[in-house]
């Protein structure tokens, strides 16, 4: 491709003998004669490169050259100035113009040629340098863009995972059906951003369909009537797909035809289901969202996940629930063995357990808090298989070695209960329901805050039923002498456990 040659110069002679020189050797070439002509002339001809004369009329060359400058950012048009003056100062103004080289009158043509090639050349080199760096600055960009993106999403990725993980820890830890439904719903919800969302649970092993087991964002009456078939319907197919179905887009006829409408006319868009063992356990339902954007595929993968944690959490509280029946079994076993050997005492286990859990909720404590005290209540006494039956029935005073005896039953009980694990964390209130706030109880001496919440409700619990019980040696007391006798003992029981039986009894909750 041939390149552009501007030639400026007053003296015509001067650019006609460069300008015919250079069309000999192919180049393009136009000329000026003035620095104002100059200008014009380099606007509409854009050269690559110009021959300028430093004594121009109107405007000198060294302007000329500034303008050029001013225009030409990237220096890419190479600029020799003729001068018929060889003072060096004129070269350095010159140069300090943005000249890249300086050629003294007369001159040479071959001299001029040679140095318009030589410049020519080392501008292609500059501009091809430059637009690789461009290149590579502007590819260096997108990289950058692109890192900060797959950053972003390594973060997100990184943050869903850590979710995830601590959503799976929650809802597996979690034993209460009804709060792991619960905390489910809000997870999803504040995940995704659904506006409505329901399950469907198998409520018994042999129903043939899925129940409410509640919901949010609808109105859950509207859901207590509605069952789906277990084994044909929409049950049917998410089993085969076993993967996120869309209600109104679903190829489906017949019964699952009929629940898939019926559902989406609900305002619920998709379903999955929940499986354990290949068996299909419940149905999650969920609407739009909040928001009325799309659902994405990660939005998918996350509802997968934390419905399949959900499904994991529903089974263990099954198993829990099960073997939570076959702890109170147990115990009420043992509790017919305790009454069996103390006939005055017949009733008073399931009082004391009734008593203490009443008083745990009035106190706020958690669930997994009541129900140990709750079996805590029930064991208290069951270190009395190791006492004598004529010691329990006794009517008269008991001597000391007797009453030693005794006073060993919360050791004793404590010891037959500690190497089961189910019933370890009631061990400390079975040991200490005997011990007293200022330390004269047993078997331990404990006193103060030693003594766990637990055991002190135990220990009203236990003392309340005693005293308004018949017994060998005495008769009941009326509940608000017994009452009278609990709040005068603040040195032995915990006074606010005692307020709190009170607001029971005000509120006819324990009843005479």
């Amino acid at each position: 491709m041939s390149k552009n040659v501007l030639v400026v110069d007053d003296d015509p002679n001067v650019v006609e003998i460069i300008t015919e020189s250079l069309k000999n050797k192919g180049y393009e070439t136009d000329s000026a004669y003035d620095g104002i002509a100059a200008m014009e002339r380099y606007d509409s001809f854009k050269p690559d490169l110009v021959v300028l004369d430093v004594a121009l009329p109107f405007r000198d060359g060294f302007r000329v050259c500034d303008e050029i400058r001013a225009r030409d950012v990237n220096n890419d048009v190479p600029v020799i100035m003729i001068s018929g003056n060889s003072i060096p100062d004129r070269m350095l103004m010159g140069f300090n113009s943005g000249a890249q080289d300086f050629i003294r009158k007369p001159f040479s043509v071959k001299e001029v040629l040679a140095k318009i090639d030589n410049l020519l050349a080392q501008a292609d080199g500059k501009k091809n340098l430059r637009e690789q760096k461009e290149f590579l600055e502007d590819e260096i960009q997108k990289g950058q863009a692109d890192y900060k993106r797959i950053n972003r999403e390594i973060k997100k990725k990184v943050l869903d995972l850590k979710t995830l993980f601590s959503l799976s820890q929650d809802l597996n830890r979690l034993r209460d059906p009804e709060e792991l439904i619960h905390v489910f719903f809000l997870t999803v919800i504040g995940q995704l951003g659904v506006g409505t969302i329901s399950l469907f649970c198998v409520e018994n092993e042999g129903d043939p369909y899925l129940s409410c087991a509640g919901g949010k964002g609808l109105r859950t009456g509207i859901l207590q009537t509605v069952r789906l078939q277990r084994e044909t319907g929409i049950a049917k197919l998410l089993m085969k797909k076993h993967d996120v179905m869309e209600l109104g887009r679903a190829r489906v006829w017949g019964e699952a035809e009929r629940e898939a409408t019926f559902l989406h006319n609900l305002g619920f868009r998709y379903c999955y289901p929940l499986v354990m063992n290949s068996v299909l356990t419940g149905i999650v339902l969920i609407g739009g969202k909040i928001s009325r954007q799309p659902y994405t595929r990660n939005d998918f993968e996350m509802f997968k996940s934390i419905c399949t944690s959900a499904a994991t959490g529903l089974e263990n509280s099954r198993l829990y629930a099960e073997l939570q029946s076959t702890y109170l079994s147990t115990i009420k076993v043992l509790v017919s063995t305790i009454e069996a050997k103390d006939a005055y005492t017949r009733g008073h286990t399931d009082r004391v357990a009734r008593y203490a859990r009443l008083i745990a909720e009035e106190m706020g404590m958690s669930k997994e808090e009541r129900d140990t005290v709750s079996f805590g209540a029930a064991l208290h006494d069951i270190g009395k298989l190791g006492v004598y039956e004529n010691i329990l029935n006794k009517p008269g005073e008991l001597t000391e070695i007797e009453w030693e005896v005794v006073r060993s039953h919360p050791e004793v009980g404590a010891n037959i209960i500690k190497n089961m694990k189910f019933l370890e964390s009631a061990c400390d209130l079975v040991r200490h329901h005997h011990e007293r706030l200022d330390g004269k109880g047993y078997p331990d001496g404990l006193k103060g805050d030693e003594i766990s919440i637990g055991a002190r409700i135990v220990a009203v619990a236990d003392s309340f039923d005693a005293m308004t019980s018949n017994r060998p040696y005495r008769m009941a007391h009326d509940y608000s002498d017994a009452i009278s006798q609990l709040r005068r003992q603040g040195e032995k029981f915990d006074l606010d456990v005692v307020e709190n039986l009170v607001k029971l009894i005000e509120r006819g909750e324990i009843q005479e």
